[in-house]
């Protein structure tokens, strides 16, 4: 299910299957401690600071935050030039999701977009989530599904991101558990977030799979900052999805200036040497591969890769690893279309 409705999955072409149009993380940033800190939080995005945001991209709150449609139009434009089909947006309630817009850039590029549904973590949820029940977040979801997104006729496509933090707090258990119920009876693909440090993907795994949820509809996103091999094909064995969504994206936040981010992200050719290691241990079909692009330093725009980086930088690199086109295929065409498909007409 796309923004505009239904389409087959063997029409999605090549895919993104994890990124972000439109998103509002500003009040997710812890703020500065210092006075210096404090002064550049405030500032805009531009060449001064760039450097910087290389480095700590929460330093300036602006960049947390994606919201002009001209800019996104022609960014999501590049990867379409690129030979990109298929975008899917995880932007969820309360961090910035809006269909209609989704909708709109979908028509005027003539791409297809597929929106998700859910709650992310703990510090984005809503003042009343200690009231709801799984029951009533489940019921939420598949309205959102069945009939449409914040009052439109406009439908999620996908379950996610489901946001859980460091720990699972109860809060993100109660929505990973309707999660569940949701993909129990729909079908559809469940990403996700985790900690970029933690592995408490085991527990995700658990909790899902206990209350119903197919292990080959579940994706685990994230694996690729702190790269734990032994940790990521416990997960593949498990027959979920794991996902490699933070190409583009080499920071490293010292201990000056640690908030969000706790350290040293994975470089793009660790990643592709990773999922070589991991296809040649047979897991090429569980593997999922996007940017994530949540921040405006990755857009063109901003001075980063883009969300066209996957095919533009990242699928030569692979090819210069010995990546074969079938392989690369797998990952970029039949892995989201199969992890997207519903399975039904």
């Amino acid at each position: 299910m796309t923004v505009t409705g239904k389409v087959s999955a063997s029409s999605l072409g090549l895919v993104l299957p994890h990124e972000h149009a439109f998103i509002e993380l500003r009040n997710l940033v812890p703020a500065p401690h210092t006075i210096s800190g404090k002064v550049l939080a405030r500032e805009k995005v531009n060449m001064s600071n760039i450097g910087r945001l290389q480095r700590n991209p929460y330093a300036v709150l602006d960049n947390a935050v994606l919201e002009d449609e001209k800019i996104m139009e022609w960014e999501i434009l590049q990867f379409k030039k690129a030979g990109g089909t298929t975008f899917v947006d995880l932007t969820l309630r309360d961090i910035g999701r809006d269909p209609v817009l989704l909708a709109r850039l979908s028509r005027a590029l003539d791409i297809k977009v597929i929106a998700g549904c859910g709650y992310y973590i703990k510090a984005s949820h809503p003042p009343d989530m200690d009231d709801k029940t799984i029951e009533g977040i489940a019921a939420e979801l598949l309205h959102e599904i069945k009939h449409g997104i914040d009052g439109t006729n406009i439908k999620a496509g996908v379950i996610g991101e489901i946001g859980t933090s460091e720990i699972i707090y109860p809060n993100e258990k109660k929505t990973l558990i309707a999660a569940a119920i949701t993909q129990k009876e729909t079908g559809l693909g469940l990403h996700v977030h985790t900690d970029l440090w933690a592995t408490n993907g085991y527990e995700v795994v658990k909790i899902l799979t206990e209350h119903g949820a197919a292990p080959e509809k579940i994706c685990i996103n994230h694996i690729d900052v702190d790269i734990k091999l032994d940790y990521i094909k416990d997960l593949l064995n498990k027959g979920v999805y794991v996902e490699f969504d933070n190409f583009g994206k080499e920071f490293y936040s010292d201990k000056r200036h640690r908030s969000v981010l706790k350290g040293l992200f994975a470089r793009d050719i660790e990643r592709v040497r990773a999922i070589k290691e991991l296809i040649n241990h047979g897991f090429l079909t569980r593997i999922l591969l996007s940017n994530d692009i949540c921040l405006k330093t990755c857009l063109h725009s901003y001075g980063g890769w883009g969300y066209d980086h996957m095919i533009t930088n990242i699928m030569p690199m692979m090819e210069d690893e010995g990546f074969t086109t079938e392989q690369i295929e797998t990952l970029m065409v039949h892995n989201p279309a199969a992890f997207l498909d519903d399975g039904k007409d």
